[in-house]
């Protein structure tokens, strides 16, 4: 696991977050492993998603000082009234920083933050292909629940879609 000398703080995203949420999450549209999305995010338009946000879908960030390591959000299952106990997380982390922990940090803080938002389940959709953002839905405690077969194309090769959940016990009842 990398070191830091300060220890990794995850806390809310805030407005002036937006340029280096739109850097990372960049990252992923040009390593073609966690988004289908062909087109860069501006941090102007980051700025608009983040300051149009209802405080019932947070984003979080994971940070050393003024770093930014990498930031995950809760988005709408559904807009059906039966589905409002469900949330979508999405997750990035800065491509050097994969593989150190960051992303269980960040995943553990959005779990705990999804339940005090009072959710009873999150979902997520995962690459088939990538075997990294599998394991840590599996060190966190998400389970597989089925597959999208050719979800989506990156370039000319199709690829499938892995649906896993993360049940919140406490929220259940």
């Amino acid at each position: 696991m990398t070191e830091w000398t300060e220890p990794i703080k995850i806390r809310p995203a805030r407005a002036d977050d937006a340029k280096e949420i739109a850097r990372i999450y960049n990252q992923g549209v040009q390593d073609r492993a966690a988004t289908f999305e062909n087109a860069y995010a501006t941090p102007e338009e980051r700025y608009l998603w983040l300051v149009a946000r209802p405080e019932k879908y947070p984003v979080l960030v994971a940070a050393v000082k003024h770093t930014m390591l990498g930031w995950a959000s809760l988005t709408p299952y559904s807009p059906r009234a039966c589905y409002s106990g469900i949330a979508e997380l999405s997750i990035y982390i800065d491509r050097s920083l994969r593989g150190h922990g960051v992303g269980q940090q960040l995943m553990k803080a959005m779990q705990d933050a999804a339940r005090d938002k009072g959710y009873y389940k999150l979902v997520g959709r995962v690459m088939a292909d990538n075997d990294p953002g599998r394991k840590l839905c599996q060190v966190t405690g998400w389970k597989e629940v089925g597959i999208h077969e050719k979800h989506g194309k990156l370039g000319t090769e199709w690829h499938d879609l892995v649906l896993v959940e993360y049940l919140i016990p406490e929220n259940l009842a």
